[in-house]
């Protein structure tokens, strides 16, 4: 294209000079060629960053409470102190990262590839209930806290290019991420105080394989350069914390919660 501009520039400027001595030179003007519109295509491999929002599916924490004795964490669920399932235990936030992968267009229309993220999450919830009181019993407090640190996915691409720069495709993969889940019994009146008792307090950390499921477009607003939304569907498993407290038997108290998640980017 280089070439052609300066030809044709050269040409013009001939055209012009030899006017001032022969007005039959005005014939001569020469049009540059037409630039060539972009090829598109999605055959081959990429990176990029993402980010976006990601927040919680499943809402509802429940804990299961032992006894060897009387009075106990099991009997505070019993009789109420220690609620049975939390509702609404919903968290929240955003997510940043980077992504990779390979695409085949295998005819005019459609593309499979494979691609992968891995992203740091911002998504954390603690919830205290408050001390709750019942006749003939102390005043008795739980927390909880639920997290996820950092997500990744390793994904299969099906798409279809409804115009040559925008593609529509369903996704699938393996998902893999950080979660924490934390119970706490707090009851300073027991005796012995709960306090007193570090197993009264613990915080699960574990990496959990699951899988994922979503949909996106991916638009090219350039040969070499696009953009996409996707919303994915992410299922790490049930986590769950459990802790214990001795009042001369002992009791315990495990709270779980089924980990999925919607990923918006």
């Amino acid at each position: 294209m280089g070439r052609d501009f300066g030809w044709a520039l050269a040409s013009v400027l001939s055209a012009g000079f030899a006017g001032l001595g022969r007005a039959s030179a005005a014939d001569m003007a020469v049009k540059a060629r037409p630039i060539a519109p972009p090829v598109w295509t999605w055959t081959g491999s990429y990176v990029g960053i993402n980010g976006g929002l990601i927040e919680s599916n499943n809402n509802t924490l429940t804990n299961v409470g032992t006894d060897t004795g009387n009075g106990g964490l099991g009997s505070a669920i019993n009789l109420g102190l220690i609620p049975i399932a939390l509702t609404g235990f919903r968290n929240s936030g955003g997510m940043v990262g980077g992504t990779a992968g390979y695409n085949w267009q295998v005819n005019p229309n459609w593309v499979v590839g494979i691609e992968g993220d891995i992203d740091w999450v911002s998504e954390k919830r603690t919830f205290n209930t408050g001390f709750i009181t019942v006749p003939g019993a102390v005043p008795v407090a739980t927390a909880y806290s639920r997290e996820l640190d950092w997500l990744g996915t390793l994904r299969g691409r099906v798409g279809y290019a409804v115009a040559p720069s925008l593609l529509v495709y369903g996704t699938g993969g393996l998902a893999v991420g950080q979660v924490q889940i934390g119970n706490q019994f707090i009851c300073p009146t027991c005796g012995p105080p709960a306090f007193t008792e570090t197993s009264t307090t613990n915080t699960n950390t574990s990496t959990a394989a699951g899988w994922t499921v979503g949909a996106g477009a991916e638009w090219k607003f350039a040969p070499a350069w696009s953009v996409k939304a996707e919303c994915l569907y992410v299922d790490l498993g049930t986590h769950s914390s459990l802790i214990t407290y001795t009042y001369g038997p002992t009791s315990t108290l495990r709270s779980s919660v089924h980990d999925t998640f919607k990923w918006r980017a």
